[in-house]
């Protein structure tokens, strides 16, 4: 058999897409694929993950590994697939393309620090001035510098001035390579050890009270005692003082998960046996035909369904079916906020077996989620688009809900991908049907549907408590803000809207606003010249939010004051134009000052969570 002594690894460098590197395996340890490595990289050390081994490397001389980040390996071949296919689709480099399937936390730099090296002459070559002082202040710190700190004494050409001191002999470069933002937490548990349980009553002879104590209390406990509650019970180091007397076994094991909230499961939330309508029936029937045959094609869906129409129970019922068969399923939800009610949805069908993904847990509440995952502890992952690569070991189906939402695409940074397209791409590499819901498919979904590469299920009724189970949509009135403004009506509502929330309220009754723009105004704009105030770094126009009294870049979240004049003209005529919630709540209370208005967005909600709350 011949030997793998050589690694592809997709290093965390800004290299061409797909690109790998040749690396030596040391014998002293073995590399899988999959698994966190370090290497050198140039002058550098990066971490990169092995992708591949092979007999015969791509170049004629190689580098070795320096060590591994992690024992075992943490990607699987079907995500690694999946980065691949990331890498080459979006033009990014492969380990950026991984790196939202590693678990959060691991991804790290190497800590560089120089110091001086002893009895180094100074006088040795030519130095510039600069080099000379940076010199001087690093040999009067014994600790040495950060090279980045050494690198602004040196002034320009830094790395290139650097590099010279150190093959001068003049400085040293050490490399720490820091362990993983986040570690799993392990707790002890106390076992009677196989020699003390032959002789059960032998060691107790001039045996400490305290010792001879929690001997016996390990001995009772058919469990595993925790070295936690020992040192409670009969102190510190009672436990190790019997482990060293090979009394007593030690056993670490992985301390469970940080706690996150989940929403109690409200009225009609649960696992009701609701029955279906006809297309509900339909539409479930032939996706259970799917689930029940890995051969059967096409294996995704466009679930078309108008608002209301029990898509989410179909989703729920399709769900079920996946875990009857001893599978595992994704719930893609098009954005943070959205989180909480699905979740109190889905964990009333699943209790205790649902987890959930997103960027505002903790990291440690993020790491330990990624960990349960990846041991089987859930059967359902709950979330955003980032929950796409939770790393399921039996994957068997994807949900993607409304399936048109911009929010599907990562634009804020790399690597930039849609969720949609990877959830495809995820489903065809580990044979798991796609479901894609919408009440407005996106154009894409839908002509993909109406060619034959998806299944187009349709629900063109709103589910109701009657005894068809079908109700009437609802009526919409579309306003021409156009005709209003020429007739007078110089607010943001129209004179029907205006005269329904009047009659709403008089009837005893709730209303509901939707706008998808968070602030004020959305626009600010100079009236002399037409300048619109634009982000520095994006430009795009910044949105002004009354509450903070800024303008506020939704991109990015840079802020900046109100400006008084035009910064093109110097005019004076700077006026706020468009709308967003906090404007719709200043009208409501203008129209109606005796009612209790509440503001639901991103700005009036600190967490995900915090819409069940509000």
């Amino acid at each position: 058999m011949v030997s793998m002594r050589y690694a592809e690894v997709a290093v965390d460098a800004a290299v061409g897409h797909s690109r790998t590197f040749s690396y030596s395996v040391p014998p002293r340890f073995t590399v899988e694929t999959g698994q966190l490595v370090w290497v050198p990289f140039g002058r550098r050390v990066l971490q990169g993950l092995v992708v591949d081994l092979v007999a015969v490397p791509n170049v004629p001389e190689t580098r070795d590994i320096l060590q591994p980040v992690e024992p075992s390996p943490l990607i699987g071949p079907q995500h690694l697939q999946l980065g691949r296919w990331i890498s080459a689709r979006y033009r990014c480099s492969l380990f950026t393309a991984i790196a939202p399937l590693l678990p959060p936390g691991f991804e790290a730099h190497v800590r560089s620090r120089i110091t001086a090296v002893p009895g180094a002459d100074l006088t040795k070559g030519n130095l510039r001035p600069e080099s000379a002082a940076a010199l001087a202040e690093l040999m009067a710190k014994k600790a040495g510098l950060d090279e980045a700190d050494f690198a602004k004494l040196l002034g320009g050409n830094a790395n290139r001035e650097l590099a010279r001191l150190v093959d001068k002999g003049l400085v040293q470069r050490r490399l720490t390579m820091p362990r993983p933002r986040v570690a799993p937490k392990y707790e002890a548990f106390l076992m009677p050890s196989p020699a003390s349980t032959e002789a059960p009553g032998a060691e107790k002879t001039n045996l400490p009270p305290r010792q001879e104590g929690l001997l016996a209390a390990v001995r009772e406990q058919r469990a595993p005692y925790p070295t936690a509650l020992a040192n409670k019970e009969f102190g510190n180091g009672v436990g190790q003082a019997l482990f060293s007397k090979g009394l007593v076994a030690m056993e670490w094991v992985r301390a469970d998960s940080a706690t996150i909230a989940t929403p109690k499961p409200g009225p009609g939330t649960g696992r009701q046996q609701h029955t279906l309508t006809a297309h509900q029936a339909e539409a479930l029937s032939k996706i259970l035909e799917v689930l029940d045959d890995p051969e059967f094609q096409p294996r995704n869906f466009l679930l078309h369904g108008v608002t209301g129409s029990g898509k989410t129970e179909v989703y729920l019922r399709a769900i079920d079916q996946v875990v009857r068969q001893g599978r595992q399923a994704i719930f893609l939800v098009p954005e943070i906020s959205l989180t909480p009610q699905t979740l109190e949805r889905v964990n009333a069908w699943f209790p205790g077996r649902v987890a959930v993904m997103h960027s505002r847990l903790t990291p440690r509440q993020q790491f330990d989620q990624w960990w349960d995952i990846r041991e089987g502890k859930y059967d359902v992952v709950v979330g955003p688009r980032s929950s796409l690569f939770a790393p399921l070991a039996n994957l068997g189906l994807i949900v993607v809900d409304e399936e048109h939402e911009w929010t599907y695409k990562q634009i804020e940074t790399h690597p930039l991908y849609h969720a949609r397209a990877s959830a495809l791409e995820l489903g065809r590499l580990t044979g798991s049907p796609v479901l894609m819901g919408s009440a407005t498919p996106d154009v894409e979904t839908y002509y993909a549907a109406s060619r034959g590469r998806h299944t187009l299920l349709e629900l063109p009724d709103r589910v109701s408590a009657g005894p068809d189970r079908v109700s009437r949509l609802a009526q919409v009135q579309v306003c021409d803000m156009r005709q209003e403004l020429r007739e007078g009506n110089r607010s943001i509502f129209s004179r029907a809207l205006a005269q329904g929330l009047k009659d709403c309220v008089a009837g005893g009754h709730q209303a509901i606003l939707f706008l998808n723009r968070r602030g004020d105004s959305s626009i600010v704009q100079c009236r002399d010249c037409g300048h619109v105030v634009t982000c520095g770094r994006c430009s795009v126009s910044l949105t002004y939010h009354s509450t903070q009294s800024r303008l506020l870049c939704h991109r990015c979240n840079r802020r900046t004051r109100m400006p008084t004049t035009c910064p093109t003209c110097g005019g004076k005529h700077i006026r706020q134009l468009g709308a967003g919630t906090q404007r719709v709540v200043q009208e409501v209370k203008k129209l109606l000052p005796e009612v209790t208005v509440d503001r639901l967005d991103a700005d009036a909600t600190r967490s995900g969570q915090d819409t069940e709350d509000t």
